[in-house]
This record gives structure tokens, sequence and C-alpha cells, in this order.
């Protein structure tokens, strides 16, 4: 059988780390507005993370794109992530989420395992992990899904008693979609059932794997977890939700799909997305988690990293516009990057104007005139000032002139 084994850092003997992150969603838009600009510095802030805490390898739990079709620009953001990723001295591991297409996430697969990128978006890979070992001469990464799975847990077994000092196993399960998976699983139709299932399986792997830890990535609404506004319903009548009993035989469970980080048990956490992308995240700390594997025990979380460039919008930097500080909108726009206005009035005609704007605007998108908004409405300013002029109207909040 082919074995596949990557060479990594050698500048630490005694533990690996691991950055936790999830739900990228490369290509999203914020109310219609494009930020993959803003997307492209919170993936450079993620490179800067492994390279400043010397992360062995970066866990993305699905949602990579936000399409199932990404624009060719989307692509090729994702492509330079992941190369300087991996020019910075780290391993990829990522899973499809349900926004995601796995069979477009996951082409060429085989080929990105060869340059220390590994891929699970199908049934068949999520018992057969990505086995990480350190030893004198460093961190090697060993893919299953091409050395046999079974086959080579014995043999991986031996070679961690005669030389490695610690072996890690990451499962990478995809998001499944219970009606598609549950007649290959021979089990009910829900994500309790389903997610049950392919844990045990990814279990039972780990038992045959002598002296071996886990770790699980999973893409799923876990029982407990605080939801955002962002993310997409899979729950019908409660069947969407996960208990996080299912992730008991691992170290430590990698969640995404929400978008709020947090930890729901020890061991169980969610990262949360890089960025913020509703205007309910207002206030909430992005970043990743730092996991650190240890001789002496753990996991460890070592430290919750939080971004710098990547946490709008986000404290000052949303405005929930009400009358009485339109006028420091008007006079100071550069000050406020998205702004949604809740409303304290009986919807009438009203248009901005402020300094930086080539012509008054209102919030329609317009550029002249007044908007009488019979309907919900948010408008969000750019950041960017040769965008100053960009107001889009969208469904939250209603606009009017106030008192």
């Amino acid at each position: 059988m082919c074995r596949l084994c990557v060479s990594g850092r050698a500048d630490r003997l005694t533990s690996m780390r691991f950055l936790h992150t999830s739900d990228w969603h490369l290509g999203r838009t914020f109310h219609g507005v494009d930020v993959l600009d803003i997307q492209a510095r919170a993936m450079d802030e993620i490179v800067e993370w492994v390279a400043e805490h010397r992360v062995d390898a970066v866990l993305v739990s699905g949602d990579v794109y936000d399409r199932a079709q990404p624009r060719t620009e989307v692509v090729e953001l994702l492509n330079s992530t992941l190369a300087k990723i991996r020019r910075a001295g780290a391993y990829v591991v990522m899973t499809s989420g349900n926004h995601d297409s796995a069979a477009r996430l996951g082409f060429g697969a085989e080929i990105m395992a060869h340059g220390g990128v590994f891929l699970r978006t199908r049934l068949d890979q999520a018992d057969r992990p990505v086995i990480f070992s350190r030893s004198e001469s460093g961190v090697r990464a060993t893919d299953t899904a091409l050395s046999g799975g079974t086959e080579h847990a014995g043999e991986h077994g031996a070679a961690g008693r005669s030389g490695a000092d610690e072996a890690v196993a990451v499962y990478g399960i995809p998001y499944l979609e219970p009606r598609s998976v549950a007649p290959h699983l021979e089990c009910s139709a829900t994500h309790q059932s389903v997610l049950g299932t392919v844990a045990r399986t990814t279990a039972e792997d780990l038992a045959r794997r002598e002296g071996t830890r886990g770790m699980v990535m999973a893409h799923a609404f876990v029982t407990g977890a605080a939801a955002t506004e962002s993310e997409r319903v899979i729950d019908s009548g409660g069947l969407g939700t996960v208990s996080a009993d299912v992730f008991e035989s691992h170290e430590y469970a990698a969640l995404g799909h929400i978008h709020r980080r947090q930890t729901l048990r020890d061991g169980v956490r969610y990262s949360g997305s890089p960025v913020a992308y509703s205007f309910s995240e207002t206030g909430q700390t992005k970043g990743a988690w730092l996991v650190e594997f240890t001789e002496e025990g753990g996991p460890e979380v070592r430290t919750s990293i939080t971004g710098r460039v990547c946490t709008w919008p986000n404290c000052a930097a949303i405005w929930r516009i009400c009358s009485e500080n339109l006028n420091t909108l008007r006079q100071n726009p550069r000050g406020a990057r998205w702004c949604s206005r809740t409303p304290s009035a009986p919807p009438r005609p009203w248009t901005g104007f402020a300094p930086g704007f080539p012509r008054p605007w209102n919030c329609a998108g317009n550029r002249t005139g007044a908007v009488h908004n019979s309907s919900s409405a948010t408008a969000h300013v750019s950041e960017r000032p040769r965008a100053l002029s960009h107001c889009v109207l969208r469904s939250s909040t209603t606009f009017d002139s106030g008192p």
C-alpha cells in the first residue's frame, strides 16, 4: 500500500499545536456588498498566527466557501491562502460544510495531500484520519485515506512505539445530509443518528491505533450552541441538532457551522467564523482556538487567538443608527463602516448628506434624491474612502427622517 508522509518543522519536541478555525465562507457578501478584500485580510491574519504561534496544522471545519460554485477570484484566494499557510510551516486539514460543494472542494484531494493539504469531503473518508506524529526529526503527517486506513493502523502503532514521541489522529467528518447518507449507514435520517453512527466508526478506528490520541472535526449544530443570524438553517423540527456526547471518544472536537466562538464543554468547541457576517455578531470576538497536545496531558487550549483586521463589523464599526447620531455619521462617514438604522418613528423621506460623498446619497443606493421606504431597510457604508458613496438597501430595519 502507498503510504504518504510529509515532513514538517522540527523546532519543538514535546508538543503539537493545531489552529482550530472554521466557516471562512470565502466569497460571501455582507447584505449584498462584496467583502472579499476584507476576507483576504482575515486569511493573511491566519497565516500570521501560524508563524507567530508555530502552528503545526490548521484545521478548517467546514464552509470553506460560501457557495457551491465560487467565483474565480474566490478560488484564487483559497489557493493563495493554502500556499501561504504551507510556506509558514503548517499542514492544513479541511472538511466540507453545508455551503460547500463536496465534489468541487474535494477535487484533486490526492494530489493536494502530497503537498500537505488534506481534504475530507466524502463519507468513506471520515474514519480514515490524518495522523500527525512528532519525533526528533519533526512533525510528519500521514494520510491514511491514501495508505489503506485499517492496514496502516497497526503499522503506525508500531512506529509510534519505536520512535515517535506522540501521535494525534485527526478525523475529518464532512457535513453529511441525512437523507442522502442514512441508507448507506443503515440508520435513521436525522443529524443525530447519522453523525453518531459516523463518530462511532472513528472511535473504533482510534481504538485500534494503540498509543494514538484522537481529535475529530465536524460541521453540525450541537445542542447548547448559541447561534447567530448568519448561519444557514439545517434544523427541521429539532432533527438538525446533535448531542455533544457523540464526540466523547475523542480528546477534542473542532466544530464548525456556528459563527459565534464558544465552548460547549471541555474539549468541545466552536471556533466561529473569522469574519462577522451579520449585525447579530456585533461585539463578538472573532479569532480561533490554539489547541496544544503535550506529553503530559491535554489537549490544552493554549490560547484563544483574537483577530485584529478581521473583527469587522465590530464594536464601533457597526452603528445601529438612530436620530440622535445621524448628524455624527454625516459629519464623519469614515467613522462608521457598516450601519444599520433602528426605526424611531413612522417611515418618512430621508436623505443623508456627508463630507466625502460626491453627491447627496440615500439608502436606496442612489446618489441623489430622497427615499420613502415603506418596508424594512438597512444602509451600509463601506470603510474604503473610494467607495464612501456606496449605500446598500437590504431588509433589516426601517429608515426615517427622525424627529
